[in-house]
This record gives C-alpha cells, structure tokens and sequence, in this order.
C-alpha cells in the first residue's frame, strides 16, 4: 500500500520514523566520510582523482540501486525495504574498521551506497504523502533532520580528531558510528505499514512523460556542478592548513545547510520551482566564484545552494508526480547519482591535471548559464 493511502495519524507517525532514521543515518554518514578525505590523501596517499571516483562512484552507485528500490517499493513492504538498507549500512562499517588498502575503502563506500540507494526512494515517497502544499516545508524539515544528524557527527569527528587522534586509530574513531546505525535499525520497527491492495494489473505501464524530461535534463546539469564535498573541503584545507579547523569549517558549514533546508522549503512554496531553481543557480555561481579567492566564504556560500537544490529537485518531483512516485524518485535519484561519478571524475581530473581552482571556472560558467536556460524554458 503507497503512503498516501495511510490515515493521516498514520502518515504523520511515519513521517515523523523517517525524520528520526534520516538524523540517526546522518550521524553515521557524516562522521565517516568528514574524515575519509584526509585519511585517504594523508594516511592511503590516494590521488585527487582516485578521491574523484570514490565520491563520483558512490553517487552512481547509490542512484542506481534508487531506481530499482524505488520501483519495487511502489508494490513491496516498504518497512522491510528500509531495514534491508540498515543492515547492508551495518555490514559497511566492518570494512571501514577492518580496512588497510583504499580498495576495502572503495568496498565500504560502495556497500554505504547500497544501503543510502535502497532506503532513500522508500523516504522520499513516505515524505511526499504529506499535504501537497506544505511538500516544501516536509521536505525541508526532513533535510533540517539530516543535518542535525551531520552536525553531531562531525562534532564526533571534530572533538576525535582535535583530542585523540594521536591516540586512538582510526578503526577505533569507525567503530563508534555502528551505535547510530544500529539505533535506526530499531527505529525501523515503528514505521506503521499496511498490507497492499489488491490491484488489476500487477505492474502499471509507466510513460517517458511521466518522468517529466524537461527537469531530467536540468537536474542533471546541476549534479554536473555540484562536486562532492570532499573537493569543497580539501580546497578550504588549503586555505586553513589545519585538519581540526576545517572540520570545524564543515561542522560550521553543515549547521548553516541544515538552517538553509528550513529557508529553502519556505520559499519553495512560495515561489514556485522555476523562480526558485534561478535562485539555486546563483547561489552555484556565487558559491564556485567565491571558491576560487576565498575558499572558506565559498563553502558557506555552498551550504545555500546544496540545500536549495535538494529542496529544489525533491519538492519539485514529489509535488508533480501522481502515479509510480518510488519508481519516479528512484528515476531521479539515478540520473543526479550518474552526473556525480562524472563530475566527480572531471573535477579530479582537472583539479590534478590544471590546478584546484579549475573545476570551480568551470562551475561559474555552467551556473550562469543554467540561469539563463531556467529563465527561458521554464
């Protein structure tokens, strides 16, 4: 049975799981991966563009699996689909403690983004079974949870790696995070799911329109530009030189993204997606402008345009799509997932090959042009 058909008691209970399993999740995700770019460049000595595909492969990877959890949810238990996330979410924690080569690393994000691409199509359609005015402010709410979640677990990363690391190893900081994950796994139990109805047909026929291919399109030229955190926090590294005071720039900067979800979810509603994916495309402008003379001011500058473009691309397709909502999120998920590995992929590239401030030109320009692109097609 689809979300949409619960009681609203019971929408709002589930909604209120998947909030509380978003934080518990973030907390896990972002306490690991805070400090994967150092210990891979400084401890492994992998190569920016080895980072690259990391980053860039766990996108596509987890939007790939999107696309087939989001089309099975539609049809399967929506509460065992999320604890299987959990459970292969546990089993990736073992190879980031157990790990010595940047392959079992390479294992241990890969096995995260199985777990993120089976749980997330399964979130996004609980949440989009809200009131269709206030999607904007769901889905905000439920970014403002993720990343209250990072705030606490880049703390983590801040207090161990400022006080302990030279006393604790880093299998020892990877094996706090099984508490979190483990936590969720409970809280998975709670999520109120109803035996579905009996349908006419088994499988319905999707069409190509109802993937709505202008905003396929356009997502997909903003993942182009929108790089994994590890460039935007390697380049304020440069700046700063301190391995504690940048994770505390990226404590500083998760705190502004987690304010910026709420603001973005307001206006949202408000505005309307097209005047709102302009704002999103100035704020890549500034963010990337900004990256290249002052690195610190660019990474805040970022924490806007990443939360207004989450907002941007879930509010959009939840409040649009009315028929096979999984199999449309997971869609979606999948094309973001795939213009990652190849950002990734050219701004490690160029980055090595030219110098840091080259993949942030490049996403000044493309920004510019996506305002333009907005203002005339839709």
């Amino acid at each position: 049975m689809l979300p949409s058909s619960f009681p609203m008691e019971k929408t709002t209970k589930a909604i209120f799981i998947v909030n509380l399993i978003t934080f518990l999740i973030s907390i896990s995700y972002e306490g690991i991966f805070s400090v994967l770019p150092f210990y891979l460049s400084t401890v492994l000595g992998v190569s920016m563009f080895v980072i690259g595909i990391i980053e860039g492969g766990y996108d596509l990877i987890s939007n790939f699996v999107k696309i087939f959890s989001g089309y099975w949810s539609d049809f399967l238990n929506k509460k065992y689909i999320l604890l299987t996330g959990a459970l292969v979410s546990l089993l990736s924690k073992f190879y980031f403690i157990f790990g010595k080569k940047w392959g079992d690393i390479l294992i241990a994000t890969s096995l995260e983004a199985i777990s993120e691409g089976i749980q997330t199509p399964v979130n996004d359609t609980i949440l989009s079974s809200g009131k269709k005015k206030k999607l904007g402010r769901i889905f905000g709410i439920n970014r403002a949870f993720e990343n209250v979640g990072a705030v606490v677990g880049i703390s983590v990363a801040f207090i161990y790696t400022m006080f302990f690391m030279t006393d604790f190893s880093y299998r020892t900081y990877f094996s706090i995070f099984l508490i979190p994950v483990l936590l969720s796994i409970i809280a998975i139990l709670f999520i109120p799911v109803e035996k579905p109805k009996k349908r006419p047909y088994s499988i319905p026929i999707v069409s190509w329109e109802a993937f709505f291919p202008r905003y396929i399109i356009i997502f997909f030229l903003f993942a182009l530009i929108d790089y994994g955190y590890s460039f935007y926090v390697l380049k304020a590294y440069n700046q700063i030189n301190n391995e504690a005071l940048t994770i505390l720039a990226y404590l500083a900067f998760t705190i502004i993204i987690g304010i910026a979800s709420l603001i973005a979810g307001k206006y949202f509603d408000k505005l309307g997606e097209r005047k709102f994916l302009q704002i999103v495309s100035l704020f890549f402008f500034l963010s990337h402008f900004f990256m290249i003379l002052f690195p610190v001011a660019g990474f805040i500058i970022f924490a806007f345009a990443d939360a207004f473009l989450d907002i941007g691309i879930w509010a959009t397709i939840g409040k649009k799509t009315k028929f096979r909502k999984g199999f449309v999120f997971g869609t979606y998920h999948f094309t973001v997932g795939f213009a990652s590995l190849i950002s990734g992929m050219v701004a490690g590239y160029i980055w090595d090959n030219i110098n840091a401030d080259a993949p942030f030109i490049l996403g000044s320009v493309v920004s510019i042009l996506l305002f333009f692109i907005i203002r005339k097609h839709f």
